[in-house]
């Protein structure tokens, strides 16, 4: 499993990959390919990837440009999710201004005129305590895909990874569909995959082994790859 590169975070389309994602990708693209070789392998045995425009082209420059798109492995809306509960809890008594943390966290995402540091972490604790609603089944938010339902189809599309492909395979996608794979692999609870998952790099390479319906993780978090200054969440 291999995370995206960096992608545009605040930009208008946030799907296209940054300058420095493009480097990143290009990066494990050779270094995969000297691991290929030194393997005596001309490439992975199968190559699948995401529907997003991050998950396909970080494997096109990475050197898999006919990488096998499975729907499954898309990552679930977090900004619609996002978006969605603050307009549920601003609905509220009191409106937003009775959730003061939500609230804070925010405006201070939406402040351009802030460090694009601060505005990132300020984003990624307001999806993360949302996040931690919408996994306890907490969220009805119309329109918004359920966490069963997005498990359901994680799932489903890594079990067609393991029904059709044998030897080493490569998967690119995000953060959630690897969170689900941990939750399968490791059988802790959501909340705890996705809190390990966070921790991803962009491009960094998590391996699991499976054979029939045995699953083991054997490496999570991976980006020996690239240079230190390459090393990224967002």
């Amino acid at each position: 499993m291999i995370r995206h590169a960096q992608a545009s975070m605040f930009a208008a389309n946030y799907d296209e990959l940054s300058e420095r994602g493009r480097e990143q990708a290009r990066t494990l693209g050779e270094a995969l390919g000297r691991r290929l070789a030194e393997a005596g392998r001309p490439s992975f045995d199968a190559v699948f990837c995401g529907p997003a425009r991050r998950h396909v082209d970080t494997a096109a420059l990475a050197g898999f440009p006919d990488a096998v798109v499975i729907e499954g492995f898309d990552e679930h809306d977090g900004e619609a999710m996002v978006l969605a509960s603050l307009a549920q809890l601003g609905e509220g008594e009191g409106g937003l201004s009775a959730h003061p943390k939500f609230a804070k966290l925010a405006r201070e995402a939406a402040d351009t005129s802030l460090d694009p540091r601060q505005r990132s972490r300020s984003w990624q604790l307001l999806y993360e305590a949302i996040m931690r609603r919408w996994l306890r089944a907490e969220l009805e938010l119309d329109g918004v895909e359920t966490w069963a339902a997005f498990h359901h189809r994680v799932r489903a599309a890594f079990a067609e990874v393991r029904e059709r492909a044998r030897g080493e395979v490569a998967v690119f996608s995000s953060v959630g569909p690897t969170a689900v794979v941990l939750h399968e692999v490791l059988a802790v609870p959501p909340e705890r995959a996705f809190e390990q998952a966070w921790r991803l790099y962009n491009t960094a390479i998590t391996r699991v082994l499976y054979s029939g319906e045995r699953l083991t993780l054997d490496g999570f978090n991976e980006v020996a790859h690239l240079p230190r200054t390459q090393w990224t969440h967002r």
